[in-house]
């Protein structure tokens, strides 16, 4: 499973740090541009679970370090917390990392995480500057979630097969009860969405996502109960489902081994994949994380390999890509593993990059400055060869970055790196100088393509931000 591979691959075996307790400030990176700005953090620091809490502060983990970090946005100092709760461990004996995967704020502003391979939860009150551990008997969390209405906390445990809910008990000893639900052997669950006493889960390995009802008793959560399963038919399969979130009758959600942001209509029971831009390495983007904007017209995702942060306009179905400068010493992927919409302003988005020890910031109010459109939104391929297929582009705008230069692509939903299956794909001309020209013309032909339903991407970029909108591919049978 790609999901499994991903983990793995950046849980590789490091060394911990010892840094004292400090008060440091930040420097950004001479990588800074008019959408994106990053912040260096201590080297080593390996960064991957973050969370914006209601002041703005950013709160973000270490991989390799006993340490919680916390950044204003104001003054743009850091601080370190050494975690620690009397006689219990951070970490398991002999484990070489301390990788958090989701960070949580509640309704009391307390911050909570789990550290992988272990079988504990620890929250970490501001006010206090203490930490406290609570026991999680099916393993640490991947993905939590906190009920609005509640503020209960939910989370998935991936190597667990459980969905577990954290609740106030005045009669526990750590003032805190946790309830643990089994889904099933090998079911892998990852994301979590909950709305109202409803809850989906997303598993990776029945490659199905699930919804469940809450049920209560004397305000305790007692059971869960499954209502159905998603996709309802054997026809329709998914790759890695990671992350889901509903938004009315769209549910969307990322197959993290592809290049697709997916959308499932829960009405119709029909689905549409959207690709990301192909890069020039041709590699799968491997969408992780889904963060939603408050009143449902957009969502951001994470590029797991695509070195680019996304985000989703789900009114126009426009994708507007964001990349990011920084590459880490030893390779050329950049690994922004985890995010997290400011919740005083959710076009504002931040992103840990796990491999260069760095975070970002993207501001979303930024408006890109070109735009393309299609003279189409619907492509028919003949299934003879010998007629191609055309569709006329119209770039406008100007980037002041890039000496006014915008590089054309087209991706699919056909293969999962977002590329095409027997079909020739021509852009021309494929860079535009929009100081002088602003048309180009895609022309596809078709050479044995398989038959179906697709979606086509067709981008433009300043190799700073890609903007990409979305056309119908149908090829028809024989």
């Amino acid at each position: 499973m790609v999901i499994i591979i991903g983990i793995v691959a950046v849980c590789a075996v490091s060394q911990k740090i010892n840094i004292q307790q400090t008060e440091s400030v930040l420097n950004t990176t001479p990588s800074e541009n008019p959408y994106l700005k990053e912040y260096s953090l201590p080297d080593n620091t390996a960064p991957n679970g973050l969370i914006v809490d209601k002041q703005g502060t950013v709160w973000v983990t270490s991989s390799k370090s006993d340490l919680l970090y916390s950044f204003d946005q104001n003054s743009e100092q850091l601080k370190s917390y050494e975690i620690k709760d009397g006689n219990t461990l951070y970490q398991n004996p002999g484990q070489n990392t301390t990788m958090v995967w989701t960070v949580v704020s509640d309704k009391d502003g307390i911050i909570w995480f789990s550290p992988l391979g272990t079988k504990s939860v620890w929250r970490f009150d501001s006010t206090t500057g203490s930490f406290r551990s609570i026991s999680s008997a099916t393993g640490s969390a991947f993905q939590m979630k906190v009920d609005s209405g509640s503020g209960n906390v939910w989370y998935t445990t991936l190597s667990g097969n459980t969905l577990n809910v954290i609740e106030k008990n005045a009669n526990a000893q750590t003032g805190y009860q946790t309830s643990a639900f089994d889904t099933g052997n090998e079911t892998a669950p990852a994301g979590l969405f909950l709305q109202n006493d409803l809850l989906w889960v997303t598993e990776i390995t029945t490659q199905k996502i699930i919804e469940y009802n809450i049920e209560h008793e004397n305000g305790t959560v007692t059971r869960i109960a499954k209502i159905k399963e998603i996709p309802i038919d054997n026809q329709t399969q998914l790759s890695s489902p990671t992350d889901v979130i509903v938004n009315g009758d769209s549910m969307w959600l990322t197959e993290h081994g592809t290049s697709f942001l997916t959308e499932y209509d829960l009405a119709t029971n029909q689905v549409i994949r959207y690709p990301t831009s192909q890069n020039v390495y041709h590699a799968t983007t491997l969408p992780f994380w889904i963060r939603g904007v408050d009143n449902g017209t957009g969502l951001w995702f994470n590029e797991h390999e695509g070195n680019k942060v996304a985000y989703f306009d789900t009114v126009n179905k426009t994708m507007i890509e964001y990349e990011i400068p920084s590459r880490p010493k030893d390779g050329y992927l950049t690994y922004p593993l985890n995010i997290a919409t400011d919740p005083r302003d959710n076009m504002i988005l931040w992103f840990s990059e796990w491999n260069t020890d760095k975070m970002g910031k993207i501001d979303g109010h930024v408006q890109v400055p070109f735009s393309i459109s299609a003279d189409t939104n619907k492509v028919v391929l003949s299934p003879d060869a010998s007629k191609e297929v055309s569709v006329n582009l119209k770039i406008t705008g100007q980037s002041p970055y890039s000496t006014n230069h915008v590089f054309l692509n087209a991706s699919s939903s056909m293969v999962s790196n977002a590329g095409f299956e027997n079909i020739d794909v021509k852009l021309s001309p494929d860079t535009i100088d929009l100081s002088s020209s602003h048309g180009a013309q895609l022309v596809l032909r078709n050479y044995s393509a398989p038959p179906g339903n697709y979606t086509l991407g067709i981008s433009a970029s300043d190799g700073i931000v890609t903007k990409t909108i979305f056309l119908d591919l149908v090829i028809p049978k024989s």
